[in-house]
């Protein structure tokens, strides 16, 4: 009876917050205007898509699913916002209405497990991180999209899921080989550098871990405390652990779990190197490096206090702003390093995915590709969404849009040679977030000099078994 009630205080809840939600947050949706469109029309056209192809689809949908109504939970972020401004020219083309729910990702992630694991059946999109694809499939919360990605109808020629980059494809949206989920938005890792400070010191990008590392080096003793050698995310929890996370895999294919076996092993000797090499990089940085979170990094870079800036492709629009920026102008990029094992490969980002309790699932995979295909590509990313395409990297005006998206092309690139040499980047474990958070903790402690990196990994190693240990009992 108790978990009748909460079943039925959890679908009041959610109802609420679906009431009067439209297509963005203030219950506006407007449409995507006519010179976005390549067509000129008003109708949404992409690369090699002949109008009639889409009106095609649109009619299509619109004979089967029209007037439908499904409910978008979705994420606050960039490719939301495009998202939003596409949604009444999607309506227009299919008749499927779209009502969102737009939360802070933390928030968002809650209420789709609250919804999935009660089975209320009120939302027919999720937007899935990339560190929780692995939990939402192997719980049930979210539907293999194999059977309508080969469907031609459903998924049309102009969707085109080969153009969508490896990395996405295989390394946030799919599980055991299958996808589940559409990629919406991605990003990797790399490095900014100060053009003017790498010129005046007759310095080049590195190509080897060592080689970066002695360039920190370098600068960090040249600023002489006017400006460090680098910047990153070297606070506690998740922050330094996904830095570490993204230059571990170029120490081993197997830096955290081995696949084959299931078993983890943070406390082998090239996890050990790998955790080294986070710390020694973070003594060529800011006293504070301990406690400094993405904005730290990015604001001691743009302020021209340090010399390298190691952080999210995603983010580079923190350091390019002129107004915001002093070194806008003087910034070049350069992919992570190749260490022992190779180039390293960090992905994350965005989907999106169908709970298996919608009741609309034709319809809000509809909407998922609509929102993810070629044919709407452009105008998604002109709309501000976060480019995850072969396509949209290749286009000019996209890459004049900004200076770093070549540079991201680059290193999303280098996260697809990951997979293709049969690395997991986001390994299989529905403990993905909170175990790089026990790692980071212990980073982090090391980084001020509490432990040692062997003593750092050690730790890391015995506190996942136990909560393995827990979990199975």
């Amino acid at each position: 009876m108790k978990k009748r009630f909460l079943q039925f205080v959890s679908l009041l809840l959610i109802i609420s917050l679906m009431t009067a939600c439209g297509g963005n947050p203030s219950g506006s949706n407007p449409s995507v205007s006519d010179a976005a469109s390549p067509s000129g029309s008003g109708e949404q056209t992409g690369p090699g898509t002949a109008d009639n192809e889409f009106a095609e689809w649109g009619a299509a949908m619109k004979e089967r699913y029209g007037g439908t109504t499904i409910n978008a939970l979705l994420a606050s972020h960039p490719s939301t916002t495009a998202m939003l401004e596409m949604i009444d020219d999607f309506t227009a083309l299919t008749g499927i209405k779209v009502n969102t729910r737009v939360l802070a990702s933390t928030e968002m992630k809650t209420m789709q497990r609250s919804n999935s694991s009660t089975k209320t059946g009120i939302f027919d999109v999720y937007m899935v991180d990339a560190f929780t694809v692995y939990e939402y499939a192997k719980a049930g919360y979210i539907e293999n999209l194999e059977g309508y990605l080969n469907d031609p109808v459903m998924t049309p020629e102009w969707y085109d899921y080969e153009d969508i980059l490896l990395a996405f494809r295989d390394g946030i949206a799919s599980v055991d080989g299958e996808a589940y989920l559409l990629p919406v938005a991605g990003e990797s890792r790399f490095v900014a550098y100060r053009t003017d400070l790498f010129e005046e010191h007759g310095k080049k990008p590195p190509e080897t871990l060592d080689e970066w590392l002695e360039l920190c080096q370098y600068f960090q003793e040249a600023g002489n405390g006017e400006y460090y050698g680098i910047s990153f995310r070297g606070a506690a929890g998740t922050l330094v652990g996904s830095a570490h996370m993204a230059v571990a895999y170029c120490f081993s294919d197997t830096p955290i779990i081995d696949p084959a076996t299931g078993k983890y092993q943070l406390d082998s000797p090239e996890s050990v190197q790998s955790i080294q090499y986070i710390l020694d990089l973070a003594k060529c940085s800011s006293p504070d490096i301990a406690s400094m979170n993405h904005e730290d990094g990015a604001a001691l870079f743009a302020q021209g206090k340090c010399a390298m800036w190691f952080d999210a492709t995603s983010l580079a629009y923190m350091v390019e702003d002129p107004a915001s920026s002093t070194v806008a102008g003087n910034v070049g990029y350069f992919d992570i390093p190749s260490g022992p094992a190779g180039e390293s490969g960090a992905v994350a980002g965005w989907s999106l995915g169908i709970p298996t309790d919608s009741q609309n699932k034709e319809a809000a995979y509809a909407f998922s590709m609509y929102m993810t295909s070629r044919g709407t590509a452009k105008t998604y990313n002109l709309a501000g969404g976060v480019p995850c395409r072969t396509s949209v990297f290749e286009d000019p005006e996209i890459l004049a849009m900004s200076p770093s998206n070549t540079a991201i092309f680059s290193a999303l690139n280098t996260a697809g040679e990951l997979a293709e040499r049969g690395v997991t980047y986001n390994y299989p474990s529905i403990n993905v977030l909170s175990f790089m958070a026990v790692i980071g903790n212990e980073i982090n402690r090391a980084e001020v000099g509490e432990i040692t990196a062997q003593q750092a990994a050690e730790n890391a190693q015995r506190q996942i078994e136990a909560i393995l240990a827990e979990q199975s009992a």
